[in-house]
Order: structure tokens, then C-alpha cells, then sequence
């Protein structure tokens, strides 16, 4: 069998075992990290994305920051729906369900007024 050296600098002297399995691992990490690096810039934009918001959005969101929060709800009612959400109680597919087809029955939602 005959190597023909595909380096300029022609063929090389065998190597120490232990020095070969070093360089071969200091090789794989800075390919690993290079790659990690690749991925790093891939997943930054170039550009930062940008929202315009319509003055009309603008003056709406005041109104609505203007009226305050305060529920119409009592007390003891937001408190069982703060559970409800955290017990997980709204993901069931029966109680989506459900609420689907009330807001589908909605008179608001359908763009139709009853008055």
C-alpha cells in the first residue's frame, strides 16, 4: 500500500498514540463549538422586529387603562375562578367544549345585536 501525502509540507512522522487522541479531541471541540457558535448567529435576527401601533390603539388602550380594573364580579366569584384556572379545571376538553359553544351562541360573537 503507498500514502501519498495530500499536505504541502509533505507526509508526516508517525505520532505518539496519546498525542494523536488530543489533538483529535481538541479537533471535535472546536468544531463543536464552531457549530454551536453557527447556531447562536442563526437564531439572532439580523434586524429587531418593530410593531406600529394605530393612534386609534392607542387611544383605546388609554380609554380602557382610564376606566380602571375593577370586576362587576364579587369577591368570592373571582377568588372560585382563580382556582378553577390554577387547578387546571378550564383545560378539560368538556369545559372547553362547553365554553365554545356559548361563545358561539353569543349574540356579540355572531355580530348580531337582540335590542
Amino acid at each position: 500500500m503507498n500514502i501519498n501525502p495530500s499536505s504541502p509540507q509533505g507526509s508526516r512522522q508517525p505520532a505518539d498514540p496519546a498525542a494523536l487522541d488530543t489533538a483529535r479531541a481538541a479537533e471535535a471541540q472546536q468544531q463543536a463549538q464552531a457549530r454551536t457558535a453557527k447556531s447562536g448567529a442563526e437564531a439572532r435576527p439580523e434586524r429587531a422586529d418593530t410593531v406600529d401601533v394605530s393612534s386609534e390603539a392607542k387611544a383605546l388602550a388609554e380609554q380602557s387603562e382610564a376606566r380602571g380594573a375593577e370586576s362587576t364580579l364579587p369577591k368570592d366569584r373571582l377568588k372560585e375562578i382563580g382556582e378553577r384556572l390554577a387547578s387546571g379545571f378550564y383545560d378539560q376538553p368538556e369545559v372547553i367544549d362547553q365554553v365554545a359553544r356559548r361563545v358561539a351562541k353569543d349574540p356579540d360573537f355572531l355580530g348580531r345585536s337582540d335590542g
